[in-house]
């Protein structure tokens, strides 16, 4: 298997897994730029996790297609991981639950296994399903922009939390009432999902009250079922049916993949139409579809930034680097997203006009179940909200939230000002 010949070299020597050349952290200021120096480094890289973990970094994205596409040569199946069984990963790793999880659900088996457990809710989750929940999203979403109006109309420079108050909840009310999740229990998730996605926590026991949670709601929904997606599958005859650990195991990577994707999702397209006003005037005048911004977002400014780890279940070559049995391998899907061997030389040039395609949602088997939704959400959301304020812009500049694996911001402070009082156009980020 290899994908460009010739093995990758630093001044020193062949790249090794052992001699990093890049050491990715969660104080990092920019990832983007952290997928500058690995992308320069060549197709794939050996870099350090956060904790001294070595991985190899995929950041060309037909290499990517190509590892996802090969689950007999890299495997989602963290037994496979010879680090991690000869005791030289810590227990206690802060990734460990995120970047290779334990057990058996959707993002860490193979098929067989994974079609068995993809297919029931491959049934239920449909883009029919999906297309049913537009009048939902379109109610959520105007009665939050209404609640961000008031907060914003609250303050003394109309400045509101963008994230706190739309990119938050309105992915937490949807993925809520398509699972059947009670409002009552959003800000109890909340709490844990900020512990998860932190790498400078302990996510143990969050994801441990996660689970046993998941595990009451399917009580709950035995007891009482409704028309939510939880109670189709349990209703689903013998033959598709999931045991309760299956069952939580699916929930959990929906729950948490269905919302996490798309706050970051709608507050880095926020971030970035407001730095790219000549992009969101092409938006505004009906020039271009509300739907290519999705997409423009999700390659350009990715919302998961270096996710799950895949793992060689013998010795291979993999565009030039020698990679041992047993070895990690790190999808970066923000280095992939400016990869100018798929897109070109203007790689780096956020267009709306010329949306090239992306693999921002993975590839292969384990493409992302939830992508129809996250561009639906996407979509709205960005026509209503520049279409109520198309001047509004982001009154100072967010802090990253506190990891490597999505890219991701604690908030987004944006003012909201009147359609009549138009910003000058300032530089744009990168």
């Amino acid at each position: 298997m290899d994908v460009n010949p010739g093995t990758p070299r630093t001044d020193d020597g062949p790249l090794r897994l052992a001699r990093p050349v890049h050491r990715l952290s969660p104080d990092s200021a920019d990832l983007h730029h952290d997928a500058v120096i690995m992308r320069e480094a060549g197709p794939v890289v050996p870099v350090e996790l956060p904790g001294g973990v070595p991985v190899w970094a995929v950041t060309r994205d037909a290499v990517a297609r190509q590892v996802l596409r090969a689950p007999d040569v890299f495997s989602s199946d963290r037994r496979h991981w010879r680090a991690l069984h000869g005791g030289e990963i810590p227990a206690d790793w802060p990734l460990l639950g995120l970047a290779a999880p334990q057990g058996r659900s959707l993002v860490n088996v193979d098929n067989p296994d994974h079609s068995y457990l993809r297919g029931p809710l491959a049934t239920v989750f449909t883009e029919k399903r999906v297309r049913g929940l537009q009048p939902l999203i379109e109610d959520v979403t105007d009665r939050l922009l209404d609640r961000m109006a008031a907060a914003a109309h609250a303050t003394a420079d109309n400045t509101v939390d963008f994230r706190q108050q739309v990119a938050w909840p309105l992915p937490m009310t949807v993925i809520s009432h398509l699972l059947g999740v009670p409002e009552c229990d959003h800000s109890m998730l909340r709490e844990h999902f900020d512990v998860l996605f932190d790498d400078t926590q302990d996510p143990k026991s969050a994801m441990a009250d996660l689970i046993a949670y998941l595990h009451r709601h399917l009580q709950r929904m035995r007891r009482a079922p409704g028309t939510d997606l939880t109670s189709d599958l349990l209703r689903l005859s013998d033959g598709k049916r999931l045991t309760d650990d299956e069952l939580v195991a699916a929930l959990q990577v929906l729950i948490v993949a269905g919302h996490e994707t798309t706050v970051h999702l709608l507050v880095n397209a926020v971030r970035t139409l407001t730095t790219h006003r000549d992009q969101l005037d092409l938006l505004l005048s009906g020039d271009v579809a509300w739907s290519r911004a999705v997409e423009e977002v999700l390659r350009w400014d990715p919302p998961t930034a270096n996710f799950l780890l895949r793992f060689a279940t013998r010795p291979a070559t993999l565009a030039g680097a020698d990679l041992q049995a047993g070895d990690p391998v790190m999808i970066s899907y923000i280095a992939m997203g400016r990869d100018p061997e798929r897109y070109g030389p203007a790689a780096g040039e956020f267009d709306v006009r010329n949306v090239r395609g992306h693999t921002s949602f993975g590839h292969g088997a384990h493409v992302c179940l939830g992508a129809p939704l996250a561009r639906l959400e996407g979509r709205i959301v960005l026509e209503r909200l520049f279409g109520r304020w198309p001047a509004l812009t982001v009154a100072s500049a967010p802090d990253r939230f506190p990891t490597v694996l999505m890219n991701s911001y604690s908030g987004l402070t944006v003012r909201l000002a009147p359609a009549d009082d138009r910003p000058c156009d300032i530089p744009a980020g990168v």
